[in-house]
């Protein structure tokens, strides 16, 4: 299991409107979180506020952007089909114990989710947690409520069931063989916002490659590149992203050097997978992906593309095309 630390500031930002001290969760780390340090996490969350429901209210308030680098891909997906593939590919909840599957049973598609452990206090918190958040990132994502959608759960509430009405806002049965969230198949084709938007695809792909190397290894890298790809283009200074880090600008170039790499070769890396995809993909012009990526001179990205690639980019265009059609 590799959490995006942005699960652990969403819960300590909630924990500050709600009035408690964040700082009682302890350290969250810059890079991916494992699974007992998230854990942990969720423990002194409970703890804290004494509070049974908290999976659910969390779950609940999290906005797609939430879910740091998933939530942007999930905004790239041209439909729920397509978005609900991409969360059983790269749940944050799944591990060896945990898992997330979607299945097809005649007209009715079934996300199921098992999870990874239990949380002393509010033994149901990831259950409720991941039932809450897929509820109101769909309803995000299709800009309604769901329809002719129900939840299963797998035990009986802590809590007084109005809780589980108030927050997932579907009907919910108690006692089931499993949890799952059950609704009709044929809004899983129906076009999302990004379905209409060129650079989508594209902007997909990068999020699934950041999200396989988070979940492949942890360290300072990851933590640049997640927080370049949050800003899609308008990439911050180093003192910024050092900032975000919770470190120095000279420790951040420190410890980035001990991973033999530097911001600017990030940055660089970056820019070029965007622009190679915006290329390949789209029929955005030169000019218009030079500005996507964060060069505002034509000219200075016709020669730091040239300069990486050893092609200019209506050449790797035209080439890229040739290919496919070979």
């Amino acid at each position: 299991m590799q959490i995006d630390p942005a699960y652990a500031h969403a819960l300590a930002e909630m924990l500050r409107e709600s009035g408690h001290d964040p700082s009682a969760l302890g350290r969250i780390p810059t890079g991916p979180l494992g699974e007992e340090e998230f854990m942990n996490i969720c423990t002194r969350a409970v703890s804290v506020t004494g509070d049974r429901a908290l999976g659910l209210r969390f779950g609940a308030t999290l906005q797609l952007g939430g879910h740091g680098v998933l939530g942007h891909a999930l905004m790239s997906c041209r439909t729920l089909k397509q978005a609900a593939e991409l969360l059983v590919r790269h749940n944050p909840l799944r591990s060896q114990n945990g898992r997330v599957r979607l299945a097809f049973e005649g007209e009715r598609t079934i996300l199921s989710f098992t999870p990874a452990f239990e949380v002393p206090g509010a033994p149901h918190f990831l259950c409720d947690m991941f039932f809450a958040a897929a509820t109101n990132g769909i309803r995000q994502l299709l800009g309604r409520e769901l329809a002719r959608a129900d939840i299963e759960l797998a035990y009986y509430p802590d809590v007084p069931s109005e809780e589980y009405d108030r927050y997932l806002r579907v009907p919910v049965r108690f006692g089931q063989p499993a949890n799952r969230l059950i609704g009709p198949q044929n809004i899983m084709d129906a076009p999302l916002h990004a379905a209409g938007v060129a650079t989508a695809p594209a902007y997909l792909r990068q999020c699934e490659l950041l999200l396989r190397q988070m979940e492949a290894a942890g360290g300072y890298e990851s933590s640049v590149r997640r927080l370049l790809l949050s800003s899609r283009g308008r990439f911050p200074a180093a003192p910024d992203i050092a900032q975000a880090l919770n470190l120095s600008e000279r420790t951040l170039r420190r410890r980035l050097n001990a991973e033999n790499t530097s911001y600017q070769a990030i940055v660089n890396d970056v820019r070029n997978h965007l622009a190679r995809q915006y290329l390949a993909d789209t029929d955005l012009s030169v000019a218009d992906i030079g500005t996507l990526i964060g060069f505002e001179d034509l000219s200075n990205f016709r020669h730091a593309f040239r300069r990486w690639n050893g092609v200019s980019p209506s050449r790797f265009r035209r080439e890229r095309g040739r290919s496919e059609e070979e």
